[in-house]
């Protein structure tokens, strides 16, 4: 897989979703991948799902979509979106217009912050959560012990992102079913984390007893065990 793909060593992308434009294109092909792409870590997210709850936070919200998902499945629930990019944040509210529109009873809301200062009291989210997102995060450690400070004691956190140490026959599985999109996913697979990588940023973050899961394509973070 190194060989071919040249992934052992880290590379962030240096301006991701620069453009507005290029950002409505990328989620355009989100939402035709959705059942794909966000089926597993939507049902993840659902399944930890509580009487009692009211508060979900989602951490990065690339372009709204999972969180619109949760909270049309639970409305009783509200559900905060935070992200540091002005046009991803944009084409998020863009679909929550459009959701609105559409008569969804989701409560669901986005605001533009700092993912390393969240805007959210110690202990007030039942669960926080965070898809294809963490490898764009400008400062990972402060931002996983943000993650933990907002969480409730019998909450949960769970991250799902990219593995860049993914087997080969996983990666070229994806890249058959892409076209125009491929080099952006190899540019996101390139900057994202190995486990060895998570561990390391959990264990400075003082969270070294959170899990780290591999699974297919990625890497999935709790601070509780998962039955996967």
């Amino acid at each position: 897989m190194e060989n071919m793909f040249k992934l052992s060593e880290r590379v962030p992308q240096a301006h991701p979703f620069s453009e507005l434009a290029g950002v409505r294109q990328y989620d355009l092909s989100m939402r035709k991948s959705a059942l794909m792409a966000y089926q597993k870590p939507a049902k993840r997210i659902l399944g930890l799902v509580r009487e009692g709850m009211t508060d979900l936070v989602e951490i990065g919200i690339n372009t709204g979509l999972l969180s619109l998902y949760v909270g049309g499945k639970y409305p009783e629930l509200a559900v905060s979106g935070i992200e540091e990019n002005r046009n991803l944040l944009e084409v998020a509210e863009e679909n929550l217009n459009l959701s609105v529109w559409a008569n969804t009873r989701a409560n669901v809301e986005f605001e533009l912050g700092k993912l390393n200062k969240l805007p959210f009291a110690d202990q007030s989210a039942d669960i926080v959560f965070s898809f294809s997102s963490m490898h764009l995060w400008k400062r990972p450690v402060e931002t996983l012990k943000e993650c933990n400070r907002i969480c409730k004691p019998d909450g949960f956190v769970i991250i799902e992102d990219l593995n860049r140490l993914s087997e080969e026959g996983h990666i070229t599985f994806v890249l058959q079913f892409l076209k125009e999109g491929a080099s952006e996913f190899m540019a996101a697979l390139a900057g994202s984390y190995s486990p060895q990588d998570v561990r390391g940023l959990l264990e400075e973050a003082g969270l070294p007893h959170w899990n780290v899961y591999e699974e297919d394509l990625g890497l999935v973070i709790s601070s509780k065990s998962l039955d996967l």
